[in-house]
């Protein structure tokens, strides 16, 4: 089973991707709220209240 076939809305993920303007490494957990509407590789999560988007590849499963 892939990410893609994982992901529901609430999931909490391990950000692993490139380090944007106020992640902290030593807390790495994002929550994902949906894919963008153009297909499945661009995805929002939500870090520390903000929404942030970014790539299915920049996250995993905890």
């Amino acid at each position: 089973m892939s990410i893609k076939e994982k992901l529901i809305e609430g999931l909490e993920l391990k950000y692993i991707g490139k380090a944007f303007a106020g992640f902290n490494e030593e807390n790495p957990v994002v929550e994902f709220l949906g894919y963008d509407c153009i297909g499945f590789i661009n995805i929002w999560v939500k870090y520390n209240g903000k929404q942030v988007f970014t790539s299915i590849f920049d996250v995993a499963i905890l």
